[in-house]
């Protein structure tokens, strides 16, 4: 009987030993698991794991060290200092060795040597196991410190290009200039060191509402580029006109320092303004040459009269008749009067003058125009017709500008047509349409071929001995800064028409 507790006390004891085992067996299997899954997660990582033990070869060195460096872990069991294999140099063996001392899993930087001979450069932290065991995790940055030093070189050498550039370059954000490259501070003086100046400084009063439309348009978005003149002031003294500089520029969008910008791209355009002036000038005369015949004889037949009438006083006070001189006097004087418009009409085609916009109706200037170049038009034999709408609207444009383009076409159309003996013809017309107002001068002369029509409007191009070749290039200028456009095109004719159109006048609130 003493036997059967015994046994029974065995056999709980067995039991409880298989129980453990079995609780053994699931550990170890489960830490062979984490063990499958620990080397499946380190092998496939995507940053460097190396374990070293004080001496010896590598615990650890996952697929992304050969990866970056090249040496396998069985490289590394093969020689009893990994280091020299990283750093062939004693002395950056010794700073490498010095900085491993640090294990507080802080990332510093390391240049090792890869086994194809390059140099890397990567990010390492260092961690001590319990057991003593040193773990690292590493970085492979060189790709991107490679491109951080070109893009510092590349931006290096875009200042550089900027700072030489040589136009004039601005940075202006929220109306505020906030950079100048050194071809913009010859013309606007540094950058002061308190504040931004504002864009507007020293701008003619007139030109303001222009750039700041123009510096709007680019920072909306609405245009990529645009561009415009304006006057400068660099002593702010808006009335020594000596002080004045024509500024021609171009803006741009752009980003500056997270915010939207705009780009300012200028140029002192103060010469080539007044040869622009001198040749305009120039041009003028050349067309008042082409008329001077009939400038003459509008001066001489006047003239003629008051000889006449001279004359007839000298009689009347000979014979004392004083009441016919009263209305003989007023004949001269009216007939002076005609000679005094004339010459006031030659010297303000010819004076310089600043443009100077106002509401006019462009039928005005082309009626003087013909008025100038009608005795030519007569010696010449070209019959004239005249096509002018009657409900033309009124433009913003300068009157003298427009009437110097005019003429020039006239002119040229005479000359175009000078070798014809007979059926020379000439069609002015004005009209309205679509916004625009259209002036067209056609003739019945050779035309301009097809092949030069967009070159008669490039500077100094010309087809006629003993001309400038200006003419047509400015009159295209004086258009353009009139928002309109130039063209030439065949005629009804059978020659050329030059086609000049211009914007009439929007009417804003019920004001014309």
């Amino acid at each position: 009987m003493a036997e059967r507790p015994a046994s029974r006390g065995m056999e709980k004891r067995i039991q409880e030993l298989e129980r453990q085992n079995a609780r053994l067996e699931e550990t170890v299997r489960s830490l062979k698991e984490n063990e499958a899954l620990f080397r499946t997660m380190y092998e496939n990582a995507p940053v460097m794991i190396a374990a070293f033990r004080k001496e010896g070869p590598p615990v650890l060195w996952n697929r992304e060290c050969e990866s970056r460096l090249g040496w396998t872990g069985q490289d590394l069991e093969t020689i009893g200092d990994p280091l020299s294999l990283f750093y062939p140099s004693p002395d950056a063996r010794a700073r490498v060795a010095g900085m491993t001392r640090f294990l507080d899993g802080t990332f510093r930087e390391y240049e090792p040597t890869a086994k194809d001979g390059s140099k890397r450069i990567q990010l390492w932290a260092n961690f001590r196991l319990p057991g003593g065991t040193v773990v690292s995790l590493g970085y492979d940055v060189t790709e991107v410190k490679l491109a951080e030093q070109a893009l510092k070189k590349s931006e290096q050498g875009f200042r550089d290009l900027i700072e030489s550039f040589p136009s004039g370059i601005c940075i202006v954000h929220d109306e505020k200039v906030v950079y100048r490259n050194l071809e913009q501070q010859k013309i606007f003086g540094r950058l002061p060191e308190t504040y931004f100046p504002s864009l507007y400084d020293q701008t003619h009063p007139d030109d303001i509402e222009g750039l700041r439309q123009s510096y709007q348009a680019a920072l909306s978005g609405r245009v990529q580029t645009a561009g415009m003149e304006f006057r400068h002031y660099p002593s702010g003294d808006i009335s020594d006109a000596r002080d004045m500089r024509w500024i021609h520029f171009t803006v741009s969008p752009m980003e500056f320092q997270g915010k939207k910008a705009v780009l300012f791209n200028m140029v002192d355009v103060t010469k080539a303004r007044e040869m622009e002036l001198m040749l305009t000038i120039q041009d003028r005369m050349a067309s008042l040459g082409r008329v001077a015949a009939g400038i003459a004889h509008e001066i001489r037949s006047p003239l003629s009269g008051i000889n006449i009438y001279l004359h007839t006083l000298e009689k009347l006070h000979e014979q004392g008749e004083l009441e016919p001189m009263k209305e003989i006097l007023s004949k001269m004087a009216s007939t002076s009067s005609k000679i005094e418009a004339v010459i006031k009409r030659v010297m303000d085609f010819t004076k310089p003058s600043e443009p100077r916009r106002a509401l006019i109706d462009v039928r005005v200037p082309l009626e003087e125009a013909l008025g100038l170049s009608a005795v030519l038009l007569r010696k010449s034999g070209v019959e004239v017709e005249k096509r002018l709408s009657g409900d033309v609207p009124p433009c913003c444009a300068d009157h003298q500008l427009l009437e110097q383009v005019i003429l020039n076409l006239i002119t040229n159309a005479v000359q175009a047509m000078e070798k014809m003996e007979r059926g020379k013809k000439m069609v002015i017309s004005c009209s309205h349409a679509g916004g625009l107002v259209t002036i067209a001068v056609a003739d019945s002369g050779p035309g301009v071929p097809q092949s030069l029509r967009q070159k008669v409007f490039d500077p100094f191009f010309t087809t006629k001995s003993g001309s400038t070749g200006i003419g047509l290039s400015l009159s295209h200028r004086i258009i353009q800064d009139h928002g309109g456009s130039l063209s030439v095109i065949t005629g009804s004719l059978g020659g050329a028409e030059f086609i000049i159109r211009i914007p009439a006048h929007k009417k804003t609130g019920g004001a014309p």
